[in-house]
């Protein structure tokens, strides 16, 4: 009795101890719980960085591929005006299939006046033929627009009569009259399917990545926000964009209309189970180990990714002049082989420094987006074109003869100068100069010297012209650049 007695003596001042808190301990446990908490945070906002780094590539990739596959596609109606202009309306079922070459495409049609007389292909559109563009009708605004502005309008997406929903392009077209005028002679128009024609942008992407889209636009009928396409069809609402939801969202301009890409991951922070874990347990050393060499990794990627990008032209997304030369080397060296001429064409916006005089900055350089992409969609599609510096631009042509390449030179500057450069209430005419040279050897110094001097006296003899180096008459009179 006595042993246990002293047993229960001994062990109440351990009881004791226990009722309290040590203040080490408590000290301990704070800092341990400032440290982690810093850790958790330190990696959620790393991890925010890279999704934001991966997020702003996506997005800038999607939005460029959305506008150069519409405009690409609506281009197309040029080629339906060169039937009006030589004449040749006749031949529209012979021509019309090798213009009809893409699944995007619904069809084609011709408006004499506003009004449909051919369509291809004929089978499912029997129903547009009759429309009056200048009637009341979906796509018709875009229609009165395009006669208003004398320039290529998008309209849509809309629900059509014969089913499905569409995007249009609407090209007005003017004809020359015995007194020297333009009269106006009617549209010609592309349709495409919608939403099959953003299969070329791949957003489905998105989901690759974990996040979800959203494609909208103000519709010009309601003036309303409008859902165009989205990831998954999740609708996110204005709600979320307001409640610290990360999200980016970029405008893509096509022609007349203006869209809006936004993307949004499709968990945020406290649904990832690892952050969850790291706030619950807390973080071991080979866990933070992890985490920092997994977001280095990560980092380095997107580094890897960034490094990619440096060799385009990040405001038209053409080749920059560095990795054009680089790869216009291997080219001249297979054409040397293949015992092929090649060629620099030099070109210059005419007068540029007065369009942002006028316009400002900003309008300048949606005119170097433009113009870059009416020659992209012109040049064949092996030949290589970049941004050499400003206005200046150049294309390296082989494989064809020196008729050929003028020839080819001749209806890029008529691409150019032939159509309105539109931007909302702003509407102007813009040309340019080329000057072309052949390679005749391995020294592109020589050559570019050559093709900048031809271009510069395309600049002397009145701009807006093409002119091939030759030894005689580049070295003639030189005069003044006025």
């Amino acid at each position: 009795m006595k042993n246990r007695k002293n047993a229960g003596e001994k062990s109440a001042p351990v009881k004791q101890r226990y009722k309290g808190l040590s203040s080490a301990a408590v000290i301990s446990s704070l800092v341990s719980l400032a440290f982690c908490a810093f850790v958790v945070s330190a990696t959620i906002i790393d991890r925010t960085k890279v999704n934001n780094l991966s997020m702003e590539q996506q997005i800038f990739e999607r939005t460029h591929k959305i506008s150069e596959t519409i405009q690409k596609l609506l281009y197309k109606t040029e080629a339906l005006a060169a039937l009006i202009y030589l004449d040749s309306v006749e031949n529209f079922d012979i021509i019309a299939p090798s213009i009809v070459d893409d699944p995007a495409i619904r069809n084609i049609l011709l408006a004499p006046n506003g009004i449909v007389t051919k369509v291809y292909p004929l089978a499912g559109n029997e129903g547009v033929l009759g429309l009056n563009f200048f009637s009341e009708g979906a796509g018709n605004k875009e229609a009165v627009m395009a006669r208003d502005l004398g320039a290529l309008v998008m309209g849509g997406p809309f629900n059509l009569v014969q089913g499905g929903k569409a995007i249009v392009g609407r090209l007005p077209v003017y004809i020359d009259t015995h007194e020297d005028e333009k009269k106006f002679w009617g549209l010609v128009s592309v349709t495409l399917d919608f939403p099959k024609v953003l299969e070329y942008a791949e957003l489905e992407v998105f989901t690759t990545f974990g996040y979800t889209y959203e494609l909208w636009r103000i519709n010009p009928d309601t003036n309303l926000r409008q859902v165009i396409d989205s990831g998954d069809k999740i609708v996110i609402t204005e709600s979320d964009y307001f409640t610290n939801y990360n999200y980016l969202e970029k405008p893509i301009n096509i022609f007349n209309a203006e869209w809006f890409l936004r993307i949004s991951p499709i968990k945020k922070w406290h649904q990832f189970p690892e952050n969850i874990i790291l706030i619950v347990a807390g973080i071991c050393i080979s866990v933070i180990v992890f985490l920092v060499m997994q977001n280095n990794y990560q980092l380095k990627n997107m580094q890897h990714v960034f490094e990619l990008m440096a060799i385009t032209d990040p405001l038209t997304g053409i080749f920059n002049r560095r990795h054009f030369l680089e790869i216009v080397r291997i080219g001249i060296e297979k054409a040397r082989r293949l015992k092929e001429n090649c060629y620099f064409i030099m070109m210059d916006i005419d007068r540029f420094k007065l369009v942002n005089d006028t316009y400002g900055h900003q309008i300048g350089d949606k005119v170097l987006m433009d113009v870059s992409a009416r020659i992209k969609a012109d040049i064949r599609p092996y030949d290589l074109f970049a941004r050499y510096g400003g206005e200046e631009f150049i294309i390296y042509a082989s494989g064809i003869t020196k008729k050929e390449v003028i020839d080819m030179t001749e209806r890029l500057r008529l691409s150019l100068c032939t159509r309105k450069y539109v931007y909302d209430d702003i509407s102007f005419m813009s040309s340019a100069s080329f000057g072309i040279a052949l390679i005749e050897d391995t020294n592109l110094d020589k050559a570019i010297k050559q093709s900048d001097e031809a271009l510069y006296t395309a600049k002397r003899n009145g701009r807006n012209c093409v002119v091939y180096f030759e030894e005689e008459l580049i070295n003639s009179e030189k005069p003044e650049i006025t």
